[in-house]
């Protein structure tokens, strides 16, 4: 079977130097988490300055990530239908009652509860908004499986619904 030469998409971020110590680490190792933070490890590494070294910090953003984990498993039964009981949304609050590192131009980013968004239609809408655009990233990731076109084309027809509503 003939190789394909493989290409890279090279970014700001993703520089070559990046990119080939990632290759390097899955031709060598496997690419799992575990085998890239131990090549990135090395201060010598393009990898190095992805990750926060300092175990206080880290240790910090590691529990804030449990949390956002932990309230996004909660789930609640709405009429006999399993939902999850929490979402985030920009919610719009006076700028003194919000730390400076919370702000976004949109307000604060909150868990709301799912039932208040459906209620609610600025959330409702972000909400869409969101779903929209992880249906649109997931339609690009697998856009190669034409099996899935019939999904690609209602994902395009909600989108163009949407715009409209602008």
């Amino acid at each position: 079977m003939k190789q394909k030469e493989i290409q890279y998409k090279n970014t700001e971020k993703f520089t070559p130097e990046v990119i080939s110590e990632v290759v390097e680490v899955q031709e060598t190792y496997g690419l799992t988490a575990e085998t890239l933070l131990k090549k990135a490890s090395k201060k010598s590494s393009s990898l190095y300055a992805f990750f926060d070294w300092d175990d206080s910090s880290a240790g910090e953003k590691w529990r804030l990530a449990q949390a956002r984990q932990f309230i996004n498993e909660i789930k609640i039964i709405v009429e006999d239908k399993e939902l999850y009981a929490f979402e985030s949304v920009n919610v719009s609050i006076k700028d003194a009652e919000v730390p400076n590192n919370k702000m976004s131009k949109f307000g604060v980013r909150e868990y709301k509860p799912i039932v208040e968004i459906m209620d609610n239609e600025d959330y409702r809408n972000q909400l869409i908004h969101r779903a929209l655009v992880e249906a649109n990233y997931w339609k690009e990731r697998h856009k190669e499986l034409i099996e899935l076109s019939p999904i690609f084309i209602s994902i395009d027809t909600e989108n163009k619904k949407w715009q409209n509503k602008k």
